[in-house]
């Protein structure tokens, strides 16, 4: 009788451990059900508030292959993996061409978010700074602050930006159809990660971003000094205009009318050239008054930009070219 009872003991902890697992397996599986439910309810919205966006009307409206996209990123998002499942939103925004397209996934407030964390490869570290990397974007990088980085290829066309002194990953650069980056960038809470669209590498910079590749020499900021606005004549038939600042908040607004009524009779030059270096753009409330203003005006118009000439201030050069014969320099 012994025996047998010792048996069914057994037999007895074994079924309970299978129902043990069993249960812990359904609970496994309804969290990664919920999980996914979540991922597609957020792909849902997303996709619908993409549909309401001028430059989604004027690129994809009616064509069949947006919607193909987004059905085939629909059918796994199984992930519980935050950056994996912000990477498989991301696939929307990129088909897109509008740099003001930002996208950002706030994770949930139960959540803590956790940075990617790699190892240095002490030897990848030096290969890449060796002068045969010198025409890649691939290889050390000093940021403003003086801290390191390695950026280095994790898989084609996808890039990891990771910094020497904790070994975390800063930033994950996408490579676009055009040569450009979509970056990833680990700004840390609330928001862990937020989208830089469309940026490229020109003189070892990361377009507006502040990391410089070693071996380059980092061209030292635009002063605009104290004042926003500028103009001057350089000689009788060769004016100069700089707007810095295109900035719709009602202080701004109010010192570039008063600069405009200051000047809008005065530039009667035969050349003109307008300078907006390190404009970070603004509102056409700011911004028409100027735009008319030159499309007014008779003489040739020279346009002055460089990687932080952004948002509307890209789009005030775009209607000056349109509307004028204008020349336009980096």
């Amino acid at each position: 009788m012994i025996p047998y009872f010792d048996d069914n003991r057994q037999q007895l902890i074994a079924r309970r451990s299978k129902i043990f697992i069993l249960i812990l397996a359904l609970f496994t599986t309804s969290g990664i059900f919920a999980q996914e439910a979540q991922n597609i309810a957020d792909l849902d919205f997303l996709y619908h508030q993409i549909q309401k966006l001028p430059s989604y009307k004027d690129q994809f409206k009616g064509k069949k292959s947006y919607h193909n996209l987004y059905e085939n990123i629909r059918k796994d998002l199984k992930t519980t993996d935050e950056i994996k499942i912000y990477q498989k939103l991301l696939q929307l925004i990129q088909p897109i061409n509008d740099n003001h397209l930002g996208f950002w996934r706030k994770s949930d407030s139960t959540a803590k978010f956790s940075p990617l964390r790699m190892l240095i490869d002490t030897m990848e570290v030096k290969t890449k700074n060796s002068s045969s990397y010198s025409n890649s974007i691939e290889g050390i990088y000093v940021n403003t602050d003086g801290s390191k980085h390695l950026l280095f290829q994790f898989e084609p066309n996808v890039y990891y930006l990771q910094s020497f002194k904790i070994g975390i990953i800063e930033a994950i650069l996408n490579r676009t159809a055009n040569e450009s980056y979509d970056a990833i960038l680990f700004v840390g809470s609330p928001v862990p990660y937020v989208l830089n669209r469309n940026f490229k590498i020109q003189n070892g910079k990361f377009g507006n971003l502040s990391f410089y590749k070693v071996g380059y020499r980092p061209v030292p900021p635009l002063e605009i000094g104290y004042n926003k606005f500028e103009y001057t004549k350089i000689k009788s038939e060769i004016g100069y205009l700089r707007l810095s600042n295109f900035s719709a908040s009602n202080d701004n607004f109010n010192v570039a009318k008063a600069f405009y009524d200051s000047i809008r009779t005065k530039i009667t030059t035969q050349y003109l050239i307008v300078d907006l270096r390190n404009n970070s753009g603004g509102g056409y409330r700011t911004s028409k008054q100027f735009l008319t203003l030159l499309k007014k005006y008779h003489g040739k118009i020279f346009l002055i930009q460089n990687n932080n000439t952004v948002s509307n201030a890209e789009q005030f050069i775009i209607d000056i070219r349109s509307k004028k014969k204008a020349s336009n320099t980096w």
